[in-house]
């Protein structure tokens, strides 16, 4: 099986939060499409926060896809020059108020500092190492978001042990809630309905696979 050849590329969206190509392609057996659309969105992270006493940490939020109030796990675009570990420590400040405590991660508190957008941003030029291979914060993997037509892809990081550290830093289109919920409450939510993200179910049964 080989995979098509892109002939041609123009793009009828070009905005910093989406893009959509036509691409002219040309299949193996020589058929040739001229009208294959393709979708781009920044890369993203889901944020599968567990608190000290073993409940995650969820949002509800408006999304206007649906038009309803959604619950989710914390989430959110991954800023140029971030790691998803970074763009997780920094959205879960940001969207609510949580974090790991300090003196759990590495010596020189970097993954403590990184809580808002101006923080990161003094910070960014710095390389110390990278913490985040060791616990409280796994890093599961990144995924594509629909194989089928769409470039952009989520990552998907554990944090566990999180306490409520500060206040939160939402953007001017952001009207978040938090809750916190048990594992058992949270299966009953997805069996019921409630929550009904498909990525996101899929990132937490990522998680789920990791435990056995």
């Amino acid at each position: 099986m080989k995979p098509w050849k892109l002939l041609d590329s123009e793009f009828l969206v070009n905005a910093p939060w989406l893009k959509v190509a036509k691409e002219k392609c040309e299949l193996p057996n020589g058929k040739v499409i001229d009208d294959f659309y393709t979708l781009w969105q920044p890369d993203w992270v889901l944020i599968l926060a567990r608190t000290t006493d073993g409940k995650w940490v969820m949002t509800e939020q408006y999304r206007h896809g649906t038009g309803k109030i959604a619950l989710e796990f914390p989430a959110g675009i991954i800023d140029k020059g971030e790691t998803p570990e970074e763009a997780a420590i920094r959205e879960l400040q940001e969207e609510c108020g949580f974090g790991v405590n300090g003196d759990r991660m590495d010596p020189i508190g970097h993954a403590s500092r990184m809580t808002t957008r101006d923080e990161r941003r003094v910070t960014s030029n710095l390389t110390p190492p990278n913490p985040y291979d060791l616990k409280p914060i796994t890093y599961l993997g990144s995924f594509p978001v629909n194989p089928d037509r769409h470039r952009g892809k989520f990552h998907v990081v554990f944090i566990d042990g999180v306490e409520r550290l500060g206040k939160t830093h939402f953007d001017e289109t952001e009207d978040i809630e938090t809750f916190l919920y048990t594992d058992e409450e949270f299966q009953a939510k997805i069996a019921d309905g409630t929550f009904n993200h498909p990525l996101q179910i899929a990132g937490y049964f990522k998680w789920k696979l990791t435990q056995k």
